[in-house]
């Protein structure tokens, strides 16, 4: 497997699936402090490759499967929402699947596995994402997608994500079943520790009113 752009949480899901008969063969995060989280959720990871739109597709190592959480801010609700015209630090994030698309290209996994914010399903009239199916169609894929919220698994977090799957189509696979809903039972209380939580974990006043003026 290779992991593109996130903590880590997708590939924990995988490897608790495939258990010793998954590998993850490289890693890709620029930010510094997701690198750091990256790293203490798995601490024998040995490389993590930087910036993938500067990563020479061919230095890639071949693998089966692609698991990508490509950046969202371009297509959230919270954000500005200018999708492809998205630009953040001289880096168009809306654009960031295609360096996902250029290395499936080359390498041909069999399976590509996207999780993304629920509104890149209907940004822009439902066109982004259109595009952005129709280029793995284009690369011999098949293509599966949903929209599931964590508080239906047992998470107490209003959560809605788009996951997108795409088969190779020599695979012959013409349906895919999503997850059905486990457990929606969950709440804060849940997960509340004994013990008082250290003050670095709390918000910030200041992010704090960056999230009242995202509300507002």
């Amino acid at each position: 497997m290779i992991y593109l752009q996130e903590f880590g949480g997708i590939r924990l899901g995988f490897e608790k699936a495939f258990g010793k008969d998954s590998e993850t063969v490289f890693v890709s995060e620029w930010d510094t402090a997701a690198k750091k989280t990256y790293l203490a959720n798995f601490p024998d990871t040995k490389v993590i490759a930087g910036d993938i739109t500067k990563i020479d597709e061919n230095d890639v190592p071949p693998f089966n499967i692609c698991l990508a959480g490509f950046p969202c801010q371009a297509f959230s609700m919270a954000g500005q929402r200018k999708g492809f015209d998205d630009n953040y630090k001289g880096i168009c994030r809306g654009t960031l699947f295609l360096d996902v698309a250029r290395i499936c290209d080359l390498r041909k996994p069999e399976v590509i596995f996207c999780e993304n914010v629920k509104g890149l399903a209907i940004h822009d009239r439902g066109r982004t994402f259109k595009i952005i199916k129709s280029t793995f169609e284009n690369l011999g894929y098949t293509v599966f997608s949903a929209i599931l919220n964590s508080k239906d698994f047992g998470v107490p977090q209003n959560r809605e994500r788009i996951y997108i799957v795409a088969f190779k189509n020599k695979l012959g696979v013409k349906k895919f079943d999503f997850p059905t809903p486990t457990d929606s039972t969950k709440v804060i209380r849940n997960i509340m520790e004994e013990e008082p939580v250290s003050a670095k974990y709390y918000l910030s006043n200041t992010y704090v009113e960056t999230l009242k003026r995202h509300k507002a």
